[in-house]
């Protein structure tokens, strides 16, 4: 067992990568608890969840916690790369391979070899990747384009997908075998609108970040910009909470940012533009809405009495057994309120 990899102890901060993961969300903690219990072991991981929820940091987490973090970490990005030059860009190829291709190039596997390699949306790999690649995983063996040459390499695998692969694997736009192959340790981060404990936690640490990277040092956030952080369900997740942050310490006047300094989307947000953004059937559109305000209801009620459901329920009006119900029904976790936790 590497020594590295410790036993979990949510109050210890650890760092991660280039940062921290920053969380307080049970459901995220399981998460990294199960990275951290197979870093040390070869065994393929698939990271799943949307965009902007931190998984690259993970598959670097597992690479610095494992036998295998002193060698590289490759990131690759399948689909910023065009589907033509995939082959190309994976397993390399040799001068004269085709047009253009005037002298040896090394692959990402070859460049990755005796480390780690992360497929970041694995998703748009090319069919005909996807085949050379399952033929990797199984043997070590790949051959760079326009070689009849076979050669080894030695890299552990950490995959990601921000869509449903089980859904294409049934539509038949990805291989079945190469997401069994994949799926051997799977973990799924939660978006953020489903963790807005977090909301909190990661915004006072980016504004103490991009406080002292703009000169503004103890600037703290208002509590009606607090509230309305809280409020907002970032389909960009982390990382558009991390880019409505740096605006407004930009724009901040004073020892406060105030909802003025946030993004219109967040500064402007009201339950009406909430209800017409999602506008369809009457009892569809009114569904959404009545989710929309007991999540966000349920959570600044949990945060202002530090996570005590009985303090909690009382202030709201609810029986505890009605506010238990609620939690459990939006996957709530009360505990999540109440110490900040750095992972």
């Amino acid at each position: 067992m590497n020594p590295s990899a410790r036993a979990f102890r949510r109050s210890e901060p650890v760092t991660v990568a280039a940062g921290e993961f920053l969380t307080r969300d049970e459901g995220t903690l399981e998460a990294l608890d199960l990275a951290r219990k197979v870093a040390d072991t070869p065994a393929t991981v698939l990271i799943t969840g949307e965009s902007g929820t931190g998984k690259e940091l993970i598959a670097a987490m597992i690479r610095d916690e494992s036998g295998r973090r002193a060698r590289p970490f490759v990131a690759v990005n399948c689909g910023a790369i065009t589907e033509s030059l995939q082959e190309s860009e994976f397993f390399g190829h040799i001068k004269g391979a085709f047009t253009g291709a005037t002298e040896r190039k090394v692959g990402k596997l070859e460049r990755a070899d005796g480390g780690t390699i992360f497929l970041d949306e694995i998703s748009e790999m090319s069919p005909t990747l996807q085949a050379a690649l399952l033929r990797t995983l199984q043997t070590g063996d790949y051959s760079p384009v326009g070689s009849s040459e076979t050669r080894r390499v030695d890299v552990r695998v950490v995959a990601a997908s921000n869509r449903d692969l089980s859904k294409m694997v049934e539509e038949g736009t990805f291989r079945r075998d190469l997401y069994y192959r994949l799926n051997i340790i799977r973990l799924e981060l939660r978006p953020l609108r489903e963790r807005k404990a977090d909301v909190p936690l990661l915004a006072e640490h980016f504004v103490e970040r991009m406080g002292k990277l703009y000169g503004k040092p103890g600037l703290g956030v208002g509590k009606d910009a607090m509230r309305r952080l809280v409020s907002y369900d970032y389909p960009g997740n982390v990382r558009e909470l991390e880019n409505a942050i740096q605006r407004a310490v930009i724009l901040a006047v004073g020892s406060e940012i105030s909802a003025a300094n946030l993004p219109p989307e967040i500064s402007e947000l009201d339950v009406s533009a909430a209800v017409t953004s999602e506008l369809g059937d009457f009892q569809g559109s009114k569904a959404a809405a009545v989710e929309r305000f007991e999540r966000g209801y349920l959570t600044e009620v949990l945060m202002k009495c530090g996570g005590i459901v009985s303090r909690a329920s009382q202030y709201s009006g609810l029986s505890e057994r009605n506010f238990h119900e609620k939690l459990k029904r939006y996957e709530i976790s009360a505990k999540s309120f109440r110490t900040p936790i750095r992972v």
